[in-house]
């Protein structure tokens, strides 16, 4: 029997038996499954582990449950679409019961000036950034692999909800790997965007002034705060919002006039004698 077709007949007993995907739910059955996680922005690009077809990208993502107790028989990922130039790539293993995020977005051309950038995060969760364009976020294993990525320097930063973001550089060099790796710290500040309609509004922050409107407030401590914006003629605004550490949040005051008081009739004075 052909040996592609024996490999297909266990993904898919696998599939069947060894876990199910639900609502984006992994439910496990065996401690030797984990996850492949196919990215592409192309939808509908066709994935191969060396020449065994898998499946399609849809929604963004293709994710393959595969055996982690054997040592892998693939030695490649290959993705292509119609219209662009197909690649692969090495086959990186995963753990048990983790995912693996590999992220392939296909170029029309060739890829001799390509380099692969894994990227890795402790805690999980850690989105990653090449000159500001997002790579992703680090799934349930902390790596993340993007496979096509120009040779050349780059700055890379990381950010997490609640944690300070790093910023470096990173170069890229073509048909190579280069590893980045971050430990992410929590931050006991974020920042606060604070706009107004109409602007030139007195910001007051714990009831403490700070500026004028629109102003980008940094260093402030997380947790609940109170936020006035004050103007002449206009009613004051008031919220309390949350700071998390290491990310901006923004506000925008919508301030509404003060009714002017109705002005009463005047009484013409009435002359001595004129009654």
């Amino acid at each position: 029997m052909n040996r592609h077709i024996i490999l297909m007949g266990l993904v898919v007993l696998l599939t069947m038996l060894c876990s199910q995907v639900i609502a984006d739910e992994k439910t496990f059955s065996s401690p030797g499954i984990g996850y492949i996680e196919i990215r592409s922005e192309i939808e509908g690009a066709r994935v191969y582990f060396d020449t065994l077809y898998m499946g399609y990208v849809s929604g963004g993502s293709l994710t393959i449950p595969v055996d982690t107790s054997v040592a892998p028989s693939w030695q490649n990922v290959r993705v292509e679409y119609s219209g662009y130039a197909p690649y692969a790539g090495p086959f990186i293993q995963t753990e048990p019961t983790k995912t693996i995020a590999y992220l392939v977005n296909l170029s029309k051309t060739t890829y001799d000036n390509f380099g692969i950038v894994k990227f890795v995060s402790d805690p999980v969760g850690a989105e990653f950034f090449l000159n500001n364009v997002s790579m992703g976020a680090t799934p349930d294993s902390g790596v993340l692999i993007a496979y096509t990525v120009p040779r050349g320097l780059y700055a890379v930063s990381a950010r997490r909800p609640g944690d300070k973001p790093v910023s470096d550089q990173l170069y890229v060099d073509d048909n190579a790997l280069t590893t980045y790796r971050v430990e992410m710290v929590p931050s006991p500040f974020g920042e606060l965007q604070v706009n107004s309609s109409p602007e030139g509004g007195d910001i007051y922050l714990d009831n403490r002034v700070v500026g004028l409107t629109p102003l980008k407030l940094t260093g402030i401590s997380v947790g609940e705060h109170g936020v006035q914006v004050r103007k002449a003629g206009y009613q004051d605004w008031v919220a309390n919002v949350s700071i998390t550490g290491g990310s901006m949040g923004s506000i925008e005051a919508v301030l509404v006039s003060t009714p002017q008081p109705e002005s009463l009739p005047s009484c013409s004075p009435v002359e001595p004698g004129k009654q």
